[in-house]
């Protein structure tokens, strides 16, 4: 997934590793973002931790109004144009993702570039048509926008019945102001959620910069947190991220 940059001279300043957590809508991902900080800091790493979208500005209160459905249902808005919101909300932080990584060990996403990627080319029923627009995100979030770009990103492989279950329940929270108390479309649309693992799951496989994570134990039932979160571990330490 690495692509030419512009933006070299601040890049070769990252002293910080960049850590992305990826999955699909209820996967756990908050959670392992939450203990793989705790236990970085106990280690005595300087880490930043960090969830887009950001919500904030124009391009946030776009995508608000999009999961809320005031633009229509995720399959009547055009991917590209929905790619360029959560582009553009990204953008202004480009600078600060830099600082970050001259100032701690670790700066951890939870959500970053691939999230639009996977979730925007799922909306695509062609695998070229795919594998262009994942190309333009790309281009345009890190050569125009200059992002820089993870070190590794781990996606959570969990099962699609466990989402169903996870989204079928109330999800509460500040990071849920966005819907004004409504449905997110996304999230409620268990269809475009399959397609959304697949996108990920091809990448998985066909980029190294990506690691699946199995959290499924041998039967298909989902894993403690705790043994997901060792494996998450064994892959920084395998991968020489920490």
């Amino acid at each position: 997934m690495k692509i030419e940059r512009e933006d070299e001279m601040e890049a070769e300043k990252q002293t910080g590793k960049l850590i992305v957590l990826e999955g699909m809508d209820g996967s756990g991902k908050s959670t392992q973002v939450k203990l793989l900080a705790e236990a970085l800091s106990q280690r005595g790493r300087r880490v930043k931790q960090f969830h887009f979208p950001t919500g904030e500005g124009f391009a946030g209160r776009m995508i608000s109004s999009f999961l809320k459905g005031d633009f229509g249902r995720a399959d009547q808005v055009d991917p590209y144009f929905v790619a360029m919101l959560y582009a553009l909300d990204r953008k202004p932080m480009a600078r600060t993702l830099y600082r970050w990584l001259e100032e701690y060990d670790v700066v951890l996403l939870d959500r970053y570039v691939l999230s639009n990627i996977a979730y925007q080319c799922a909306k695509l029923p062609i695998f070229e048509s795919r594998m262009a627009l994942s190309s333009w995100i790309l281009d345009l979030e890190h050569g125009i926008n200059h992002l820089p770009q993870a070190d590794i990103t781990l996606y959570m492989g969990v099962s699609l019945q466990f989402v169903d279950r996870q989204l079928a329940r109330q999800r509460k929270g500040e990071g849920r102001a966005y819907l004004e108390g409504r449905e997110d479309i996304h999230e409620r649309d268990l269809k475009l959620q399959r397609e959304v693992n697949e996108v990920y799951t091809i990448f998985c496989e066909d980029w190294e910069d990506i690691v699946f994570v199995n959290c499924l134990d041998h039967g298909g039932q989902m894993l403690e947190s705790g043994e997901i979160h060792q494996k998450i571990m064994d892959i920084l330490k395998e991968q020489e991220i920490l």
